[in-house]
């Protein structure tokens, strides 16, 4: 029967004499669970964890020249349907929007021409394309040193995008909507999110059923990411998302949050994108997705301690503010233990 192991991760100083660490030493862990199917969960002590899972879980990543997480991944939506109430940049405005959301502290924009919010409508490849052209004519000319991800799930879509300076391709259908998409990532050797889901095209939102879910999500990215490593793409150029709000329901999206550790196990980057989501509007009764700001960010807050290494959002500024508290505590366990 298979074992899951899912570290369970401290952050902050002094750790318990035995313990074992992320790649980074602020995050820490002593125990760790074991899931089954169909068994109870059990906790183990660190050190009697096959060595090949401390590998993975302990394993340190190089992200587009990034070595120090967490990273903030901005959101620039320039589909007329976006779910989170962005309005429509104007092309002569474009630049400046580009500019500002580097200046507010994204490490990464995540550029997209079709939303796959629940029941979203198709677009064809070359509308898809003709809605981020201008923006990666500008990545060529003004800011071919910054990092970009084009969000789609076409192959021809990913295929312009990375030829004109984008980096990531990251797939909310973890490359199964397109059977052309592997041929992309193999030609550009870019790195690659997978992201699981329920299904491909219409099926993406389809509710995710039975008990053991986490376990299913698990699994479901170990298969894509064998997927990807039987294509020879490498390891270190897959990053994970278990897809907060795409088929999930309120309960499995604060369960998937408060477990986020097991996927440190898969061995690649975890990537989460929950910003402005229907969950949080649910929780704190807001229906307006430009008011759960503050709820997003505490959100992240929660992921970052648990060593999630790119956090996907709209609103930067204050993610960003949420991050510099964060890396000062880092910076303040650092010196406390040098004493």
């Amino acid at each position: 029967m298979t074992k899951y192991f899912q570290p369970i991760i401290n952050f902050g100083p002094d750790p318990v004499k035995g313990s074992l660490f992320l790649s980074d030493r602020n995050f820490w862990f002593d125990k760790v669970k074991v899931l089954q199917r169909g068994r109870k969960p059990f906790i183990i002590n660190s050190n009697d964890v096959p060595k090949t899972v401390i590998k993975d879980i302990s394993k340190s990543f190089n992200l587009c020249g990034y070595k120090n997480r967490p990273l903030i991944m901005g959101v620039l939506n320039l589909s007329p349907d976006s779910f989170s109430n962005v309005k429509q940049i104007p092309r002569n405005k474009l630049q400046n929007h580009i500019e500002n959301m580097f200046n507010e502290g994204a490490d990464i924009i995540d550029i997209g021409g079709e939303s796959t919010k629940p029941n979203f409508v198709d677009v064809e490849d070359l509308i898809e394309i003709k809605r981020i052209k201008r923006a990666f004519k500008l990545i060529n000319k003004k800011f071919s040193e910054k990092i970009f991800s084009i969000d789609t799930r076409k192959s021809s879509v990913a295929n312009f995008a990375l030829k004109n300076g984008a980096a990531i391709f990251n797939d909310v259908s973890s490359l199964k909507y397109d059977s052309k998409s592997i041929n992309v990532v193999k030609k550009h050797k870019c790195f690659v999110c997978l992201m699981h889901n329920s299904g491909n095209g219409k099926e993406l939102h389809q509710k995710l059923l039975g008990k053991n879910y986490l376990l299913d999500i698990y699994d479901y990215l170990q298969d894509r990411i064998n997927f990807l490593l039987s294509f020879g793409i490498p390891k270190s150029k897959i990053i994970i998302d278990p897809g907060i709000g795409f088929g999930k329901s309120l309960n499995q999206n604060l369960k998937i949050i408060s477990n986020i550790d097991l996927f440190h196990s898969l061995g690649c980057p975890i990537l989460v994108g929950l910003s402005r989501k229907g969950f949080i509007g649910k929780i704190i009764g807001q229906k307006e997705p430009k008011k759960r700001v503050l709820s997003s960010v505490i959100l992240a807050f929660e992921l970052i301690k648990k060593g999630v290494h790119i956090i996907r959002v709209h609103d930067i500024k204050e993610t960003s503010e949420m991050f510099k508290i964060f890396k000062s505590l880092k910076i303040k366990f650092v010196k406390q233990e040098s004493l």
